[in-house]
Parts: structure tokens; C-alpha cells; sequence
């Protein structure tokens, strides 16, 4: 419960009160039954006596109503404001976390953690744990009750509990085990549903739908074969526990009728313990199935306190400028795992210039863009922005410093013009659309049924490549931050969608420190200096024309690709 707690430990301890004042007035009934059959045994029974216990019994219950009524609406509302918290604080950890944590957990375990298992935390918090407190406080209420009638008859009663508790120690065990296993199937079974789903186009388009669904089906076996194993291990346990519960009548009987046989026990005490201790035992199987639960669904708590020991980017300096400062790698070293990316880069990005990395798939291009995002920190050496290394500048300053524009265009299920906001979220509308006409989107835009206000279908469906990168396009102009990383990615483009992409390309530029990813020579002839990487190393730096002078990698690259201008298919 440390999740929910510190600042919240106010409502925790009201919470706890009103359950704990609600098994009090619980009690009551347990104790005019008491009076009344003590009344009726020993034929002391009077009309006036029974005109007292139903006042007693009819005055606790509104209490108890009003109290219960609290518990429920109390512990509701705190709960659900406990559960916000940890949702909001849940996000906002997560978006510190490094790129590299999103590499290794699914997309399906994420939406688990922060959907279903905040849900689960929220039951126990708003449903399970008052009735719980509220049951526990009630039996130790009774079981005192009846050490003061009798002692020995309530140690009768509870003699059979150590071997109820060593049971209930054994589920946990087993819950532990088995229940972490339920969850993790839980996850795996969930993600692949988003991935069915996100990728039933290409599934079609390959004609592999069946296998696919039985890679499905598979996991949803796993995950019912999972649950009925918890079930048929935990079921005989808990099933042993009941009946160990209710063994505690049976040795109750058993001496009671030994103590009335020696004359040392009445049968008016008898008779009291065997009504009331039946009640008891029902409240100890109902506290031990709410043990059970509140375990099983701390699992869940457990996982989400797993995303919260994650490690976030550290650095707390805000007050820097980061614009019309060079970029500078120092004896730069990174790998994703164990598997070594850049290998000792030492290189100056001059602001205000327009700087090309290039190099065959996989030399690191996009690692040393992710670098200077700031989406990772290196493992070795370091990266500055003027005097500031980036591990000591909080993330959220340099991504405000920085324009991206992706290959892969991510659009969400909004309008355009929120989409377009995206980057500078107070924008107004003409600054929008002013953004727009520069990325050569508001001819386009203007032709959709509603305009500026056209929802975007999910991951863009209702629009083409092109039209969903100069969006991307027209958010980073939006921004006008200093500095621009951006993944060229015309190659794929029709002639007329590449000239309007390029055109805005030019736009964007302006007088920024600009980074481009090139797949594309030609694009970047004109850059003021072009990074040639290999296998992780800078193998060539220059311009355009030193480097084919030098007639290494870059030479060879662009030859290739102007050997193929020309390509054609052929029957």
C-alpha cells in the first residue's frame, strides 16, 4: 500500500476509522443477543427488557447503516482520488523513462500495468480493505466478548485457528507463485490482442490470419490453463482452511458438553457460545477469503512498483540556452543491451549549420540523433550543447529546445489542428495555420470535410504518406525550436508529394542547427557537413565534394545510388 500512501495517509487512517467504528456497532446485536438469551434462559424475560434490546438493536442499525453508508461513499471517493494520483504519477514517470525501457517491455504489459492493475489496486482500496478491517476489528470485538463469558470455552472456540492460519500462510505462498505467473500470462495474452489487432492489415495482406489466430488462441490457453491452475491448487487450501474454521464448532460442542458434564459449565453459557460463535466463524471465513483477494490483487501493486524503481533520466538544470550553441560528442561509446551502437565518436555540430549523417543500415544514424534527444544517455564519454553536458539538463529543457521529425509520422485520434498543436499547445489558430501553409498542408487540410477540424482517423488512416509528414512537418515549424532532427524519408514519395515535402523542408530550416538523417545523397548535397558512419565509427567527415574526392564509402554510396536512377522493371 506504500503506492497510495504518504500523502494520502490522512484519508487511509479516516478510512480505517469509520470501518473500525462500524464493526463496533456490529458488536452490538452480538450483545443483546447475549443479554436476551441469558434473560430467556434464566426466565427473566420481560416485556419492558425487550422494548430496551430493540432500541438497542434499532438504534445500532441506523448507526451502522450511517457509518456503512460512509465506508462505502468515504472510501469510493478517497479511493478513486488515490487511484487518479497514481495514475498521473504512473505517467509521469513513465515519460521520463529512457527510450530503451520501451524496447524492452511490451506494449501489452505497459496498458496491463497502467489500466488493469491501477483497477486492481482501486478494488482493494475501495472495496476490499474496509470490509476487511471492518470484519477483523468485529471478530477480535466477539472473540474478547467470549473470553470474558468464558475463557475456556473461547479458547474452544479459537483452537483450531493456528491450523487455519498455517493454511492461509500456504495460500499466500501459492498466490505469490502462481499469481505472478497469472499476471505475467495476463500481459503476454494482452499484448498479443494490440498486436492482432494494430496489425490485421499486413496479417491480411500476407493471407496469415490463421496462424496468427492461433498464435492468439495459443496464448488464451496459456492464460485459462494458468487460471485453473491457481484455482484447483488454491481451492482444496482455502476449502481445508473453512473447514478448519468450522472444525472450531465442533471442538466447542465437544468440551462444552465435557465442562456441563463435570458441572463446571451452565447451560445457559453453553447455548450462549454455540449461537454466537456460529456468527463468528462466518466472519473468520469471510476474512480469510478477503485475505486471499487483497493478496492476489497486491501482485498487481507490486508490478506497478516495478515501473516506479525503473530509473529515470536524471539532470535538474533548467535555467540554460541551448540555442545557437555547437553540439559536441566527446568520445561518445553507446550500445542497446550488450550489443555496442557507437564506438568512441568525437565530432562538432556547428549550430546554425546543416549537418548529414549518413551510412549503411544500422551504422548508427538514428542512434546519435536519439543521443542528442536526449532519448537515451550514453555509456561512455559525453554529449554538450555549448558548456552543458545533456546528462546534467533536465529532459524536459532539452526536448523543449528540440523539433522532430520522424519517418514513422505519429498521428492521434484527434482533430488535425490538436495534432498540429501538438508541439506548443497554447498556439493560436492563425499561428497554426500560418505553420501549416509553410509546410504546404493548408491547401489540403482545406479541402477535408471539416477543415482545420477534420478527425484524424487512428495512426493517420484518412490520410497518405505525404500528407501525414508535412504535418509532421508543419508541428516542428509550430514549435520553432532551435534545434531540428529530421529523418529524411522522401524516397518512398510520388514526385509530387517529394517536392512539396522538400519545399517545406527548406522552410523549416531557416536559421537552425539542423540534423538530418539521409537516406537519399542527393538531398543533402548541399549540407555544411556530412558525417559518414560505419559500424558505429565516423569512418569520412566533409562536404559534399571533399568527400567524393576522397573516394572512400561516401564516393561509393553515392555511386550506387546514381546507378540507379535509372532503374526500370523489366519482363
Amino acid at each position: 500500500m506504500n503506492l497510495i500512501a504518504g500523502k494520502y495517509h490522512n484519508r487511509m487512517v479516516r478510512v480505517t476509522l469509520i470501518s473500525i467504528f462500524e464493526a463496533i456497532l456490529g458488536a452490538v446485536p452480538f450483545v443483546v443477543l447475549y443479554f436476551l438469551l441469558c434473560n430467556i434462559i434464566d426466565h427473566t424475560f420481560t416485556l419492558q427488557k425487550l422494548q430496551v434490546y430493540i432500541g438497542f438493536i434499532a438504534g445500532s442499525a441506523v448507526f451502522r447503516m450511517l457509518f456503512s453508508y460512509l465506508s462505502v461513499t468515504v472510501s469510493r471517493a478517497d479511493g478513486t482520488l488515490m487511484v487518479k494520483d497514481l495514475r498521473l504519477r504512473l505517467g509521469e514517470h513513465i515519460r521520463k523513462l529512457p527510450l530503451g525501457f520501451f524496447s524492452s517491455h511490451d506494449t501489452g504489459e505497459l496498458s496491463n500495468k497502467t489500466l488493469d492493475h491501477v483497477n486492481k489496486v482501486e478494488q482493494i482500496i475501495t472495496m476490499l480493505l474496509p470490509e476487511f478491517i471492518s470484519t477483523l476489528v468485529l471478530s477480535i470485538l466477539v472473540a474478547t466478548g467470549l473470553f470474558f463469558i468464558d475463557y475456556r470455552m473461547a479458547l474452544a472456540t479459537v483452537i483450531t485457528m493456528p491450523l487455519a492460519l498455517g493454511l492461509l500462510v500456504w495460500a499466500k505462498k501459492i498466490m505469490h507463485v502462481r499469481g505472478k505467473a497469472l499476471y505475467e500470462s495476463s500481459s503476454a495474452l494482452a499484448n498479443s490482442i494490440i498486436e492482432f489487432v494494430n496489425g490485421i492489415k499486413f496479417i491480411k495482406s500476407f493471407n496469415n490470419s490463421h496462424q496468427k489466430m492461433d498464435d492468439l488462441v495459443g496464448k488464451m490457453d496459456d492464460f485459462k490453463k494458468r487460471s485453473l491452475k491457481v484455482e484447483g491448487i488454491l481451492s482444496p487450501v482455502m476449502t481445508l482452511s473453512g473447514i478448519s474454521i468450522d472444525f472450531g464448532l465442533v471442538m466447542l460442542i465437544l468440551m462444552g458438553a465435557s465442562f456441563m458434564a463435570g458441572g463446571s459449565l451452565s447451560g445457559k453459557t453453553f447455548i450462549v457460545f454455540v449461537i454466537i460463535s456460529s456468527r463468528f466463524f462466518e466472519n473468520l471465513k469471510s476474512l480469510s477469503i478477503n485475505y486471499v483477494k487483497i493478496r492476489y490483487l497486491l501482485i498487481a501493486g507490486q508490478t506497478i512498483q516495478s515501473l516506479f524503481n525503473e530509473k529515470q533520466l536524471t539532470g535538474n538544470k533548467t535555467n540554460v540556452d541551448l540555442s545557437k550553441q555547437d553540439i559536441v560528442f566527446d568520445d561518445v561509446s553507446f550500445g542497446y543491451n550488450k550489443t555496442r551502437v557507437l564506438k568512441s565518436i568525437n565530432v562538432t555540430i556547428p549550430h546554425g549549420s546543416m549537418t548529414a549523417l549518413v551510412g549503411p543500415s544500422g551504422s548508427g544514424k538514428s542512434t546519435m540523433a536519439n543521443l542528442i534527444a536526449r532519448f537515451y544517455d550514453v555509456n561512455n564519454g559525453s554529449i554538450c550543447i555549448g558548456n552543458n553536458k545533456l546528462e546534467d539538463v533536465d529532459p524536459e529543457k532539452i526536448l523543449q529546445e528540440i523539433s522532430m521529425v520522424f519517418q514513422k509520422v505519429v498521428l492521434f485520434k484527434d482533430t488535425i489542428y490538436n495534432n498540429l498543436r501538438i508541439g506548443k499547445q497554447h498556439a493560436s489558430r492563425e499561428e497554426v495555420i500560418d505553420a501549416a501553409k509553410r509546410a504546404n498542408c493548408h491547401e489540403f487540410i482545406t479541402k477535408l470535410p471539416d477543415g482545420y477540424d477534420t478527425m484524424v482517423d487512428e495512426n493517420g488512416g484518412n490520410l497518405s504518406g505525404g500528407e501525414q509528414l508535412r504535418l509532421s512537418i508543419a508541428r516542428a515549424m509550430l514549435k520553432d525550436a532551435p534545434i531540428v532532427l529530421l529523418d529524411e524519408a522522401t524516397s518512398s514519395l510520388d514526385p509530387e508529394n517529394e517536392f512539396f515535402i522538400q519545399e517545406a523542408i527548406s522552410n523549416l530550416l531557416g536559421n537552425r542547427t539542423v540534423v538530418v538523417i539521409a537516406h537519399r545523397l542527393k538531398t543533402i548535397k548541399n549540407a555544411d557537413k556530412i558525417i559518414v558512419l560505419s559500424n558505429g565509427e565516423i569512418c569520412e567527415e566533409g562536404t559534399h565534394r571533399s568527400l567524393l574526392k576522397k573516394q572512400g564509402l561516401y564516393h561509393k554510396m553515392w555511386q550506387t545510388q546514381e546507378s540507379t536512377v535509372g532503374w526500370k522493371i523489366t519482363n
